[in-house]
């Protein structure tokens, strides 16, 4: 689903973050719209936790701005922040816990949320069976599955997930592909997904962005690829090598 002429839901300009040690990322832009579902694709190290972890908070840019729903989120994090969930880096929750109570203990957060809503999602990502046991006695994939119904407990209408199909099977990966597609056509939700996978998302993703070396080196559409009757995996190793000729011969 694509709004172009609607107000972009998440729009990163020119932002930079460069660490003590040379590396993270540098002049950063793009848009997202309602329903995009965007693959943000590199090797490790290519700095795509770095920008994600900047537009939720975690870590502030040197440079460069992020809004979310209209609003900075150096200026009204919390109202820009509001119709967002995120995984990042790891699937937390408390171990002592059940994955019910975790939702429930999550569900605090959001202001007048129906109590039904964790059982919504809980179905959503497969969990509804492990609902009543501890997290300490669930697998990888499990967690990863918990942390996907946490992230859509609020019913957001942008979800940034960091390698969202780490730990998970065939059949978990195919579930976060449905997962993904579904709320993108029916409630319009933007997704923006880091992967180095990009062979578990090819089929997810209707944007991609290329990241290498701290910069994002492309931007486009997923469909142009199929037009030139190449895979995502082999456009993105020729933008790679690309991108290293272009620094070697600079």
């Amino acid at each position: 689903m694509r709004t172009g002429a609607s107000p972009a839901i998440l729009e990163i300009d020119g932002v930079t973050k460069i660490y003590k040690n040379g590396r993270g990322i540098r002049d950063i832009s793009f848009k997202l719209n309602k329903g995009d579902i965007f693959g943000l694709f590199g090797p490790n190290g290519a700095g795509k936790t770095t920008l994600l972890k900047i537009l939720t908070g975690l870590c502030a840019a040197d440079s460069g701005s992020v809004a979310l729903f209209g609003s900075r989120i150096t200026d009204r994090f919390e109202l820009a922040m509001t119709g967002t969930g995120c995984v990042i880096e790891t699937a937390d929750a408390y171990e002592y816990m059940s994955g019910h109570a975790n939702l429930k203990q999550a569900a605090r957060f959001y202001k007048d949320l129906p109590a039904k809503r964790i059982d919504e999602v809980l179905e959503m990502v497969g969990l509804t069976l492990y609902k009543g046991e501890k997290v300490s006695g669930y697998s990888l994939g499990m967690k990863q599955r918990l942390s996907l119904a946490g992230a859509l407990l609020s019913s957001p209408g942008l979800v940034i997930l960091d390698e969202p199909t780490n730990g998970l099977d065939v059949e978990g990966i195919i579930d976060v592909r449905r997962i993904i597609r579904h709320l993108s056509e029916t409630e319009g939700t933007a997704f923006l997904i880091s992967s180095h996978m990009m062979n578990e998302m090819e089929m997810t993703v209707n944007r991609i962005g290329i990241m290498n070396g701290g910069r994002l080196i492309h931007e486009g559409e997923a469909d142009e690829l199929q037009q030139q009757g190449i895979t995502m995996e082999e456009y993105y190793l020729a933008a790679v090598v690309k991108s290293r000729e272009g620094v070697s011969h600079a």
